[in-house]
């Protein structure tokens, strides 16, 4: 749940222009008024954030006695691991959408920083994300497809293999 919410801020901070030292707003392309860019996307990792808070409550807390009476307290351990198992899976797509949002930063700046180079691991990563869903520069489009694209990333491993792939196995 910590690591949505950290991810969620940091695309917060994307979207923002306050924030994002000179960003469009919203990471917006095509033309002002007609397209918004990723503002809705965001809304939605929010309330992925939201519903994973909520999901962290110990389900021990929601006992009711069971077995005719003769278990007063059940840890509800079931329950549990079906509310863990959806703080992964929202977990999996606040990440996934971070990570798009952030290529889609560095695409936005490419011209504007001529010169810069990123990090080996992290142009392997650019590079993987970009093939999967190329850059939105045309206006706003179906972002669903891309979501989901996005979530793949995590669930399959393919950004982190091509980082593996370009500089090796993590230490």
């Amino acid at each position: 749940t910590d690591l949505g919410s950290i991810c969620e801020r940091r695309v917060a901070r994307l979207i923002d222009p306050t924030l994002s030292w000179g960003l469009p707003r919203n990471l917006m392309s095509g033309v002002r008024g007609v397209n918004t860019g990723y503002p809705v996307v965001q809304c939605s990792l929010s309330s992925l954030v939201m519903e994973n808070r909520t999901l962290c409550m110990p389900g021990s807390v929601d006992s009711i006695p069971a077995k005719g009476n003769s278990e007063d307290h059940v840890s509800n351990s079931t329950w549990c691991a079906r509310k863990a198992a959806t703080v992964v899976a929202n977990t999996q797509y606040i990440i996934g959408v971070e990570m798009l949002l952030a290529a889609q930063a560095l695409t936005m700046t490419e011209d504007l920083l001529p010169g810069f180079v990123l990090g080996k691991g992290t142009q392997a990563a650019y590079q993987e994300i970009r093939r999967q869903i190329p850059a939105c520069l045309e206006g706003d489009r179906w972002f669903h497809n891309d979501i989901v694209v996005a979530q793949s990333f995590v669930v399959s491993g393919s950004v982190r293999n091509a980082v593996v792939k370009q500089i090796g196995e993590f230490a």
